[in-house]
């Protein structure tokens, strides 16, 4: 049997697709669906790594170059993906407008992202009532858009000329027909799995290290997440479907409880 090159026992490592499987205690896998991680990684940041930390790299890489003072607006700011689109546009200067649902404990949600590090937070009937802009911040040069609908109108009227839009998560399969409404703009459609199929080893290595990097240096810290037992899974399910403010509160199965 070959020996592995890269691994030895006692390695950390996160599994490059979320097809894999990591809701067991054992898995065979082959040398390519592995990535090392660091041993000084917080164990959370590593089992939420591959997904909403990824998919925000790729939003803010992929599409628009992004610079210091420039401005990113997104919907579903407070999902994993969201929070993590913060955190990293916090760590590079990037400013960033948030539309939130106006559900309850929406004060409470609001502080929560202004503390990862949001330049602003509305809820979409605060948004949709915006006319101007404080001279120091410059109008959304790319904007993110996980819902569609009236949160997909408010930030395409407040979208800069020759602006981005990007459509993913539940507005991945939503027409992109309001082009004709911004025919300025760039619609764009973005698949954390579709790109994974296409990327290279080269590729996914040095996206992982650049977050890995960050959260090891505390410039990055895991979406909002409580540990579960696996026996305890029901309690996770129920919250998830009930849950208020943070609907999208991610629910970590610990295999060390």
């Amino acid at each position: 049997m070959k020996e592995l090159e890269k691994f030895v026992p006692k390695d950390r490592v996160v599994l490059s697709s979320r097809l894999l499987g990591s809701w067991r205690y054992y898995g065979i896998y082959n040398e390519k669906d592995v990535h090392l991680v660091s041993k000084n990684l917080p164990l959370a940041e590593a089992a939420m790594l591959t997904i909403a930390p990824c998919t925000a790299t790729r939003l803010l890489t992929d599409f628009r170059k992004m610079c210091p003072g420039e401005t990113v607006i997104q919907n579903a700011a407070n999902s994993a993906c969201g929070q993590s689109v913060i955190q990293l546009c916090r760590a590079e200067g990037i400013n960033t407008l948030n539309i939130v649902a106006n559900h309850c404990g929406y004060e409470a949600v609001k502080a929560y992202l202004l503390g990862l590090g949001a330049t602003a937070v509305y809820t979409l009937e605060e948004a949709e009532e915006l006319t101007s802009f404080d001279t120091s911040l410059a109008r959304p040069a790319l904007a993110l858009n996980c819902l569609g609908g009236r949160f997909e109108d408010v930030m395409l009227r407040l979208l800069d000329r020759n602006g981005v839009i990007v459509y993913y998560g539940c507005a991945f399969d939503l027409p992109t027909k309001k082009q004709f409404l911004r025919c300025d703009a760039q619609f764009h459609k973005f698949n954390l799995h579709h790109w994974e199929a296409q990327a290279t080893s080269v590729d996914k290595d040095i996206m992982y290290k650049t977050i890995i990097r960050k959260m090891v240096e505390k410039k990055f810290n895991a979406p909002a997440h409580q540990p579960v037992e696996m026996k305890n899974y029901l309690y996770a399910f129920k919250n998830t479907v009930h849950s208020e403010a943070f609907s999208t509160m991610s629910y970590v199965f610990d295999f060390t409880l």
